[in-house]
């Protein structure tokens, strides 16, 4: 039986969700900018909005280069935030607190190991950032580029990061459900890894954005913002990669009779 202390708690928390709860038709409306929403039925979309909601009570917004984020530009990032968490919950965002909102991409200091061992720094333009165990950072007109099924979507990129951090480093393993088989994950993302690299020594066609073979982070990334944007393309590319994505976020679940 809950305490007096967990009754408390989930007051307040219900109290939270309420002065952050969007309206349903700026919802709906959000919905129909981004075309990879559009197919979820309506049982998703309830959930879609719930999951929204608790992303724009539990994390803190801030404008960065003279940006005052709007509703619709907090909506537009909750919504699209919400999809990798559909069928999980929100403590798989608990390694970060904010989201940076530029209006377009920004300069971000980087360092680059050299093959010489030598390590550089300098500016590169980015659309988003995931820092480990610190804010997600995005671009608004990338936001708004994201989720129209062209196989393109920083926010769930970013977050992607976040979650693989979850157990540690960025490193193409994030913590993955009971029901998994973690040697599977490692065969499947390691053999991928592989032809993505091949394909490209040889010059040929990519079966992934070639982004992908920067590091197994970036691969692990790529991967899921593909899974989210054009599944049916990932599926036809790299049907194991497809099924190890789709045993961890399990969107597929909301279509099934």
């Amino acid at each position: 039986m809950s305490g007096p202390l967990s009754r408390l708690k989930a007051w307040h928390r219900e109290r939270k969700l309420e002065r952050v709860r969007p309206e349903r038709r700026d919802f709906d409306r959000t919905v129909s900018r981004f075309p990879i929403l559009h197919d979820l039925p309506s049982t998703a979309l309830d959930a879609l909005f719930e999951r929204s909601t608790e992303i724009l009570a539990g994390k803190d917004f801030f404008g960065a280069a003279g940006l005052d984020p709007s509703h619709d530009d907090l909506l537009d990032v909750a919504v699209l935030a919400a999809l990798p968490i559909l069928s999980l919950d929100i403590d798989w965002y608990r390694g970060f607190h904010t989201f940076i909102l530029y209006p377009g991409e920004f300069v971000a200091e980087v360092e680059e190991m050299t093959e010489d061992g030598l390590i550089h720094t300098g500016p590169e333009i980015r659309a988003g950032e995931a820092w480990a165990h610190g804010p997600v950072v995005l671009a608004m007109e990338e936001v708004r580029r994201s989720g129209q099924g062209q196989g393109f979507n920083v926010v769930a990129h970013e977050l992607a990061h976040q979650i693989d951090q979850l157990n540690g480093d960025m490193d193409g393993y994030p913590p993955l459900p009971k029901h998994m088989d973690r040697q599977q994950w490692a065969q499947v993302f390691s053999a991928a890894w592989q032809r993505l690299q091949d394909e490209l020594d040889h010059d040929q066609e990519p079966s992934l954005d070639p982004y992908a073979a920067e590091s197994p982070a970036e691969f692990f990334a790529v991967a899921t913002e593909t899974y989210f944007d054009t599944p049916g393309w990932l599926h036809d590319q790299h049907p194991d990669i497809y099924a190890q994505l789709d045993h961890l976020f399990q969107i597929s679940k909301w279509f099934r009779n």
